[in-house]
């Protein structure tokens, strides 16, 4: 029955038979005629051939649903020999946003390097909706991200976040403040974490930089912001928490970030930062992996190292 799964399924992923046909390195009459014998053992027609792209019959989806399901067994097969054997060589793939791939992933990669010298890491960045997409495809082994579908995904603690507000330091509100102002050295020395709370609210007369709708910081900022009575005046929405600090640091508005990136960029006077008193001023960032798939040695590894790592709370 699968006999020619491989010419049937390049067919679906092509939606041309005489691309396919390319793709195989075999003639469109032989891949038609092969095709055509499939579809007669079946007594079915998996290919609607009046449209343009090629469509899937019914018959069709539930077949290339079957054919997905035999690369997936046969690829946990392959994984699960490979360990059997302790191959020390292949790769790991891991994805996450700008922020995390610049400054949470490089230390998780150069601890497993120094291990496994021998299995590359693949890193992807994109956004939060697009990662997760390449996840439950199976495109990507591992994500680094807040915000998963617990349902499809296994999702494993690996970095507790403080959420600060961050203040351009010329801001007058600041001098009504001066007690309760941490410098990006407070940060970095953990003297933060004792320092008693402010409500953002103090600041509701001030301009906004916001992450736009979807992100996690951007959820946060309008639950935090709503606790206290008021909505922030934004004048930019961004893509990026990164981007967001360094429009801050220029001056332009207040934006919210987290103790780790204030501990990742150089040590700076023109911004103050504040503690905000909220369970939504608490995040973790996971390390998540697809349910039910199979993870081989080197991605258990790599796991393993990014807990190690995090887990003993080494400096950024």
């Amino acid at each position: 029955m699968f006999q020619y799964a491989d010419y049937i399924y390049e067919i679906y992923k092509t939606g041309s038979f005489t691309a396919a046909a390319r793709n195989l390195f075999i003639s469109q009459p032989a891949l038609s005629a092969t095709v055509k014998k499939v579809e007669q053992t079946l007594n079915v027609q998996l290919f609607d051939r009046q449209t343009s792209p090629l469509s899937l019959t019914a018959e069709g989806e539930a077949y290339i649903r079957a054919i997905e399901e035999m690369y997936r067994t046969r690829r946990n097969l392959e994984n699960h020999l490979a360990d059997i054997a302790a191959v020390r060589m292949g790769s790991v793939s891991v994805s996450g946003a700008t922020f995390t791939s610049s400054f949470v992933l490089p230390k998780i990669i150069t601890r497993f390097a120094s291990t496994y010298p021998h299995i590359h890491v693949d890193v992807t960045e994109s956004n939060s909706k697009e990662l997760e997409a390449l996840l439950i495809a199976e495109k990507t082994d591992l994500l680094l991200d807040y915000q998963f579908d617990d349902s499809t995904i296994v999702k494993l603690p690996l970095l507790q976040e403080q959420v600060l507000l961050c203040v351009p330091s010329e801001y007058s509100v600041n001098d009504q403040l001066r007690n309760l102002a941490l410098t990006a050295e407070d940060i970095r020395t953990d003297r933060y974490l004792h320092a008693p709370t402010v409500s953002p609210e103090i600041f509701a007369d001030n301009p906004f930089v916001l992450l736009k709708n979807g992100n996690d910081m951007r959820v946060r900022a309008d639950v935090l912001c709503q606790e206290h009575g008021f909505s922030p005046r934004a004048v930019m929405l961004l893509d990026q928490l990164l981007t967001s600090y360094n429009v801050a640091h220029s001056g332009m508005g207040i934006t919210f970030v987290t103790d780790t990136l204030v501990k990742a960029v150089p040590i700076t006077d023109r911004l103050c930062f504040y503690k905000v008193g909220s369970a939504a001023a608490k995040r973790t960032l996971y390390i998540a992996h697809k349910k039910n798939r199979y993870l081989n040695r080197a991605v258990k590894s790599f796991i393993d190292t990014a807990k190690d790592v995090y887990t003993k709370k080494e400096p950024l």
